[in-house]
This record gives C-alpha cells, structure tokens and sequence, in this order.
C-alpha cells in the first residue's frame, strides 16, 4: 500500500505545527483562570510534598498513615497556614483602612503649608516645576486619589462582586491540590505520555530534578518571608510603632519580588505607618518616624541581603546571585511584576531542559554546571 499520498510535505508540517502552538496559546489565555488556580494548585503541592514524605514514613507496628489521609493531613495544614494569615491580617486591613478615612487631610495641609511653600519657592527658583502649578494642590491631589484605593465602600464592593469568582476558584485550587498531593505521580503521567518514546529518559531526569528545585525554592521564598515579618514586627515594635503586623506582613510579603521588592514594600510599609501616626495626631512631626522605620527596615534587609537570600535562591535552585538579578530584571521588563514573581522557578526549569538537550553548548554547561 502507497502511504506517499498520506504524507504531508514539510512546508505543511511546519504550518501545522505554528497552528497548534497558536492554539494551545489561546486555550491557555482563553481558560486563563483555571491555568491561575491549576498553577496556585501546583505550588501548594510543591509546599506540601516534604511534609507527605514525612507523614508517610510514620509506622507504628501494623499501623501507618494511608495516602489519602496523609493527604487529607497536608492539605489541611496548608488550609489552616493560609486561613490563619486571614484572621490574623483582615482584622488588621480593615483597622488600617479606617485610618485612612479618618486622615484630615486639611489639618495636616494647614500644618506643612510652610514646608511646602518653602519646597515650591525652591522649586521654581531652579525650574524644576512649572511656575502656575501648586506644590501643595499637588501632593493633596495625589495623596486623595491615592486614598481613594483604601475606601472600606469599595473595598467591599469589589469582594461582594468577585465573590463567586472567589468561592470557586478556591474550590478550584483545593480540588487541584488534593489530587496533585494525592497522586504525585499524575502531572508525571501526563507528561511522559505526550514525550515521545526516544526523549523518555531526558524527561523523566527533568520532571525528577525540577520537583525538587522547584519544590525547595517555595518552601525557602515561605521561611524567608515568615523569618522577615518576625524581625520586622519586633523591630517595629521596639521603635514603638502600631499595627506592627500589618506593616511587617506587607514589607516581608514583598520579597516575593527579589530586589524590587524593598523599594515597594518599603514604600507601602512607609506610607501605612506614617498615616497611622498622623491619623491620631494630624500635627505630628513625620521625620522621626521616617528615621525610625528606615533603620529598623535597613537592619532586616541586609539580614534578608546577606544570609537569607544568598542561601534561599542560590542554594535552593543553584544559580550565582548575579545570574539571577539579570534574569529577574529581564523577566520584570517582559512580565512586569507577574514576571519578575515568576522568574526565577521558570528560568530554574529552562536550565533543567537545556542541560537536557543542550548539554553539548559551552554557555549551557556554565550555567548548569551544579544542578
């Protein structure tokens, strides 16, 4: 039998092979929430595994704990971690935001209108500003319209809108996450059944030694960030600030972003803890708060710096520190600040494939050298 006429000629390949990476991208935007929950479900399986491996090492005699509830175990864990952040920080959100409602934003203008002017006087001098625009219209305009984010009204609004959004995609992300943690197997099924039969082995080397990368970059980027709020809550609460959770959560949270992150959590924990003074005493001088805040910031963060992240992204996906701040910052002008959280778990699975299948390039060899 002539099978000739069955084969298609390579200019047909090629436009068929374009089609469907084009399709499987539009399915990907097209389906783009459960892709978000499929790959919140994916993290919180890498965050729970070490703790399943424990759990399914415990005997007793005839007795050891079944997957299921193993699993079950884990997932409540993870469940009881993320739920009592909420009940911790909601409670703290909410105070906060009555602080911004409570800002006479007219008593504080009427107290630095001096500065201000002063400030306008010097900035027109040099023309730095034009010469028609008010310093202090200005920063009144900016900071109102920046408050406006924090109104309790919309707050609410927008989770009252989103909520069935919400119940879901949690719904969602547990039912992903149980499987997952379940069948560790499963996303590793699915793989090896769509490789062909001659790349198996190549495959298999880059699923086993991405789970663990990966898997040990989550846990450490959770200790990093639970290790920053303890110092940052204590460091505040000795200078003698409030809300000190609050402003220690949102500072630490922000190391998620490598780099960048100190100046936006910086910036935000700032901005909370200065209106939280000025909320109770609009006539407060802000310079020694700023001081303050700075210090006890500046102290953590060369900890963080120096020998908390050294070790957590050099050791856990073992790339030089330089490599990674290049890469973060490429990922930040292609992704904006989804791409810099996701840069480097992607750039540490780019590097297990290419060892894989590049290993004969100088330049891969390099920087794949210690996985």
């Amino acid at each position: 039998m002539d099978n000739s006429k069955f084969q298609f000629p390579t200019i047909a390949k090629w436009i068929i092979s374009l089609l469907g990476i084009a399709l499987v991208i539009y399915a990907l935007w097209y389906f783009r929430f459960l892709v978000i929950c499929f790959a919140i479900a994916v993290v919180l399986s890498f965050m729970g595994r070490p703790l399943m491996k424990v759990l399914g090492k415990i005997h007793y005699k005839k007795f050891h704990i079944g997957n299921i509830l193993s699993t079950t175990i884990t997932l409540a864990a993870l469940i009881l971690i993320i739920a009592t952040a909420f009940y911790i920080l909601v409670p703290l959100i909410i105070s906060q935001a009555m602080n911004f409602a409570n800002l006479d934003m007219y008593q504080i203008a009427d107290y630095y209108a001096e500065p201000i002017s002063k400030i306008e006087a010097f900035l027109h001098e040099y023309q730095l500003m034009p010469v028609n625009t008010n310093l202090e219209t200005l920063i009144s305009n900016k900071i109102l319209s920046m408050f406006q984010m924090f109104q309790l009204t919309d707050i609410a609004d927008l989770v009252l809108s989103l909520s069935g959004k919400i119940i879901m995609g949690i719904f969602i992300v547990l039912f992903f996450t149980f499987f997952m943690i379940k069948d560790a197997h499963l996303l590793y099924n699915a793989i090896i059944g769509i490789t062909p039969d001659k790349y198996i082995d190549e495959v298999e080397r880059i699923i086993t030694n991405a789970k663990n990368l990966i898997s040990r970059y989550f846990i450490g980027i959770f200790i990093e960030i639970i290790i920053m709020i303890a110092l940052l809550s204590i460091g505040f609460y000795f200078v003698g600030f409030s809300n000190v959770i609050l402003i220690a959560s949102i500072c630490g949270v922000m190391v998620i972003l490598p780099y960048i992150g100190v100046i936006i959590g910086g910036a935000m924990g700032l901005i909370i803890t200065i209106t939280g003074f000025l909320s109770s005493d609009p006539s407060m001088s802000i310079a020694p708060i700023i001081i303050k805040f700075v210090a006890v910031f500046a102290i953590v963060k060369l900890i963080d710096d120096f020998i908390l992240q050294p070790f957590i992204y050099s050791k856990s996906v073992k790339a030089h520190p330089l490599e990674i701040f290049v890469v973060i910052l490429m990922a930040g002008e292609i992704g904006g600040v989804l791409g810099m959280i996701l840069a480097i778990p992607t750039y540490t699975f780019l590097r297990i494939i290419a060892k894989e299948f590049l290993s004969k390039w100088k330049f891969v060899q390099r920087i794949t050298k210690d996985i």
